[in-house]
């Protein structure tokens, strides 16, 4: 082993950093998944209540994003990238929440009624 070698952090096979501790996100994943399986409580109780189906699908949608958001901050590991990386995941998110929304209106017929100027 050479000395550049010793002084750049790399061991007779050529690893640099070969003894990196990694922070244990044992506890991380056990308390989301809690959240989790109370957001899916949450949401199975909601269907049980007498809501307009509107409100109803407005609700469960949110719960489900909130649930994806989750799932997307810590265990798809988004949480510790950088801060653009994240925004890159993030903007497209109100995106797709905007979108059910619009279907949810259009099934429900309110788009339809909408009468164009232009028609």
């Amino acid at each position: 082993m050479t000395a550049h070698d010793t002084a750049h952090g790399h061991d007779a096979h050529g690893d640099a950093e070969a003894h990196v501790e990694h922070k244990d996100h044992r506890k991380d994943y056990i308390r989301i998944f809690f959240v989790l399986t109370i957001l899916t409580v949450v949401e199975v109780g909601v269907t049980y209540l007498k809501l307009p189906k509107a409100v109803l699908g407005a609700l469960l949608v949110g719960l489900a994003c909130t649930k994806a958001a989750f799932v997307g901050l810590y265990y798809m590991h988004l949480k510790y990238e950088k801060r653009s990386l994240l925004w890159l995941a993030a903007v497209p998110f109100p995106l797709a929440g905007l979108y059910a929304a619009f279907l949810m209106l259009d099934a429900q017929g309110v788009l339809r009624a909408v009468t164009l100027p232009w028609k």
